[in-house]
């Protein structure tokens, strides 16, 4: 055989080696995805001849996470449909062990499937979402919240219809016509008493509303609203212990409900007259307020102190349009107002011009709303027990996102997390107090329990804290460790 032929024969074997190897290769390949195929199909061909239950078919499931610390290979692991939080649980924790991690000290998972947390078994998702058996499922997981932990219950002598917390004082407004003052880090021990530092004698009747302004200083402003048909702004001297109503605003006939701040340039208020006004702020420095004739009361174990009335205000603005109460307001721009009503309608307004931009329409009275900048949507609690999750800048077919279940009476007060665009609370005339994720819309993360009676006001202001004022004549501290 010549050298040539015989060159042309090894290449040739050479060739038809390399080929087999890659042909054995891509059989591999394709024996592996016929595999992982042949694991959904004849689970799913089993169910439909019957030969096995809906329970005992498996998926194949992804598992994916924003907190690295707790994540685990990216590979698709097969799993039982049926599979609840707790199992699929044990199969996270069971994945960080194998690489190195202590599984004592590995905390609850929570899971979300398709947008939605996994409250059920993950057919029930399945089957609610429209999930095939035939795809990879995507679940992310992360670390469970802890349950809110109750710190101090805060007596009053009638209803407490108003609560705020900022980083260091808790406003707190009552039906026997006060504003009362509380000292935050004597909360957070659960030294109620101690943590009192005020009672303000505020209005002539009960106190519907309050909110800070400003709680930068030792001056110290704040707003509070009322059934005497006023809203006052006050400054309060936080190292003389004394307050100062340095202003009067009239211009509502009926109850002064609800009062929305917009930074330090204006705020807005909500009246059984079913109008708005909205008011200046910037023409109040922080100064100390003249006292004119007048002496400051001494006597500080009273801790009480009286109300000299200042300068009286009428409003820049009156928007008028809703038919009923305006109930609560917030500001969602810079110039825009949204407000709710028990007309069944939210109103977003264009506070400049005066004019209504656009509403949302229901089917029943809208008691309270909170808007989330983290997320820029709305929440609304209504007559019929439910909450409503809205997002105004779409087509109206499209508004509402999501309605949350839960609460077997009224809901008349909701508020979002200032630092997490899926959380937020609600108090009911249920005597409780509800945390939410929304992404569970038929199932709250945790009921807060503690009111004897209904639940009037709730607050998150304070990332630290949710504050909730009630007809039990207390407001309730709950420490929200999110």
């Amino acid at each position: 055989m010549s050298e040539e032929r015989m060159e042309t024969t090894e290449a040739t074997n050479t060739t038809n080696m390399m080929e087999e190897g890659e042909n054995t290769t891509q059989e591999k390949k394709e024996e592996i995805k016929e595999v992982e195929k042949k694991e959904i199909r004849e689970p799913r061909e089993k169910l439909n001849r019957g030969q096995m239950t809906r329970e005992d078919a498996s998926v194949l499931v992804k598992f994916t996470t924003k907190q690295k610390q707790y994540a685990v290979p990216g590979a698709s692991v097969s799993v039982k449909v049926r599979s609840k939080p707790n199992d699929l649980n044990d199969i996270i924790k069971a994945f960080i062990q194998q690489t190195g991690g202590d599984d004592k000290k590995l905390p609850e998972f929570d899971f979300v499937v398709s947008g939605k947390m996994l409250r059920t078994g993950l057919n029930q998702r399945m089957d609610e979402g429209g999930i095939g058996y035939e795809k990879v499922i995507n679940i992310e997981y992360m670390k469970k919240l802890p349950p809110p932990t109750p710190k101090d219950s805060l007596q009053h002598d009638d209803w407490v219809a108003a609560v705020q917390c900022s980083k260091e004082w808790l406003l707190t407004g009552c039906y026997d016509n006060t504003v009362h003052l509380w000292d935050v880090a004597g909360l957070a021990r659960g030294d109620g008493e101690r943590a009192h530092r005020l009672t303000i004698p505020a209005h002539l009747a009960p106190v519907k509303s309050v909110t800070w302004v400003d709680t930068e200083g030792p001056l110290k402003k704040f707003i509070s609203t009322s059934i005497d048909q006023t809203a006052v702004v006050w400054m309060w001297h936080s190292e003389e212990n004394t307050v100062d109503c340095v202003c009067e605003c009239r211009g509502h006939t009926q109850s002064v409900e609800c009062v929305a701040v917009h930074s330090d340039e204006m705020f807005a208020t909500g009246s059984w007259d079913n109008t708005i006004n909205v008011w200046p702020l910037d023409n109040f420095s922080k100064e100390d307020p003249k006292k004119e004739g007048e002496e400051k009361e001494k006597e500080k174990e009273v801790k009480k102190k009286k109300v000299y009335k200042s300068k009286k205000m009428t409003p820049l603005v009156t928007l008028t349009g809703h038919t009923e109460n305006v109930g609560s307001a917030a500001w969602v721009g810079v110039h825009e107002l949204a407000t709710a009503s028990w007309d069944h309608s939210l109103r977003f307004w264009d506070v400049e011009l005066g004019e209504i931009k656009s509403q949302i329409v229901g089917n029943c009275a809208f008691f309270s709303m909170s808007y989330s900048p983290l997320n820029k949507t709305i929440l609304a609690s209504c007559a019929d027990r439910y909450i409503r999750l809205y997002d105004h800048r779409t087509q109206k077919s499209e508004m509402m996102l999501q309605k949350f279940t839960s609460h077997t009476k009224w809901v008349p007060s909701v508020m979002w997390s200032k630092t997490n665009p899926h959380l937020f609370v609600s108090g009911g005339y249920d005597c409780t107090v509800k945390q939410w994720d929304n992404r569970s819309p038929k199932i709250p993360l945790y009921d807060l329990m503690g009111h004897e009676d209904k639940v009037l006001a709730v607050d998150w202001s304070n990332p630290e804290f949710i504050v909730s004022g009630g007809a039990d004549c207390t407001a309730k501290v709950f420490s929200s460790n999110s």
